[in-house]
């Protein structure tokens, strides 16, 4: 990104405005239609991509959410803001559209008694299994075929998609990573998967997976069942298991969903971002700190984390101090690691540019039109304008000396 001026308020000024002209136009989702065997049926899947993928051929983590709707635009814009400031890494959403949700989202054939004595017959409940046979088999090979993902799978869901998702980490471990559960209808079936649940804890002696669970103003049995949920995980524990819960008094059934998933990712990705100074507010550490932080991400995660952003921000910090040489030795670094970002061709014009060398600036400016180009990368008309500056002062410099 082009930047003549080095402070670090101006270079997170024109970082933030770059956002926001993409977050204006986000990415809309991609609709597929796959035929499933096992269901006997058609599905509706929406893809959407993270706005971090436009221009970029890299692999990226796949959340997994019920109910596809609306939420897809939520959780996507949630991620892509979370992502912008680096508490979380892109994710991809895949959302699955409903055709019987009774059917595929309860573990359990049961119907819904109330407490006036009345029942409500759900005579096609109880499918949630072969629901999972659906993804396991059948949706996410599709997906992992069409799209690069990484090997890191996040489930939510809400309400009976809540529900679900609990089921599907008791029952079907190694299918997901992590999970996000806002409002589960625990009670479901006088408490069936509750009740599974506090068995398979009883048993686990490490659980590698995360779990984030929450509730809103609700009481009676949906309450009744967060709370023994919590109380069940506070007690048997696996090792190597992080939960989290929130209790979202301000929202009600429907509107819990939003905060939810915010505080589901942040609860999922904690420690993405790196220590700061308590006293200074400055980020710990140089280049061997990143390194090391992001080394340890990726064996935290199973995946390759990419650095890029955050090598990219602390090359600037130091020109923004005047440390030309560490800045460039920042750059350079992220071109060693990224050879195939174009905006790391163009930070490491702006260090050349403060070093006074404006020849090897150009080249590099020129370098990342080059791989913009050939990438689709949303940037390149700021990569342009940033060459033709270089060009312009060049031919100037040129009148000067004649």
């Amino acid at each position: 990104m082009s930047r003549h001026t080095f402070s670090c308020f101006l270079f997170f000024c024109i970082a933030s405005m770059a956002s926001l002209a993409q977050v204006i136009a986000p990415p809309a989702a991609q609709r597929l239609v796959i035929h499933s065997n096992v269901l006997n049926e058609d599905r509706e899947i929406w893809v959407r991509m993270p706005i971090a993928a436009q221009g970029k051929k890299e692999r990226y983590p796949a959340l997994y959410i019920t109910d596809a709707g609306g939420n897809i635009n939520e959780i996507g814009s949630t991620i892509d803001f979370l992502a912008d400031n680096n508490s979380i890494p892109p994710l991809i959403v895949v959302g699955i559209a409903n055709t019987d949700r009774i059917r595929d989202l309860t573990p359990s054939h049961a119907d819904v008694k109330h407490s006036d004595g009345t029942v409500d017959a759900m005579p096609t409940s109880g499918g949630g299994d072969k629901f999972l046979d659906f993804i396991q088999t059948e949706l996410i090979p599709e997906i992992e075929k069409r799209y690069a993902t990484h090997p890191y799978r996040i489930l939510a869901g809400h309400s009976l998609g809540g529900l679900f998702t609990i089921h599907a980490m008791i029952n079907r471990p190694a299918l997901f990573n992590a999970y996000i559960a806002t409002s589960p209808s625990l009670w479901w079936d006088d408490f069936h998967t509750l009740h599974q649940a506090q068995e398979f804890f009883a048993k686990q002696k490490e659980f590698k997976k995360s779990l984030f669970f929450s509730l809103a103003s609700e009481g009676g049995d949906m309450s009744e069942g967060f709370e023994q949920l919590q109380k069940t995980l506070n007690a048997n524990r696996p090792k190597e298991f992080l939960v989290e819960s929130a209790r979202y008094m301000e929202e009600t059934h429907g509107s819990t969903e939003l905060v939810g998933h915010y505080g589901g990712l942040h609860a999922i990705f904690a420690g993405w971002k790196r220590s700061r100074d308590e006293k200074t507010d400055e980020k710990i550490g140089g280049l061997e700190a990143i390194d090391q932080h992001y080394r340890k991400l990726s064996e935290r995660f199973g995946f390759k984390v990419s650095a890029e952003k955050e090598i990219n921000s602390f090359g600037y910090n130091q020109l923004g101090s005047k440390k030309i040489d560490e800045a460039l030795a920042a750059f350079r670094r992220n071109v060693e690691l990224y050879p195939e970002s174009a905006n790391v061709y163009d930070s490491l014009a702006d260090g050349l540019e403060a070093a006074d060398k404006p020849d090897l600036a150009l080249q590099s400016v020129e370098k990342a039109v080059e791989v913009a180009t050939q990438s689709g990368d949303p940037l390149l008309p700021d990569f342009k304008k940033h060459l033709e500056r270089l060009v312009a002062e060049r031919k100037s410099a040129g009148k000067k000396e004649q």
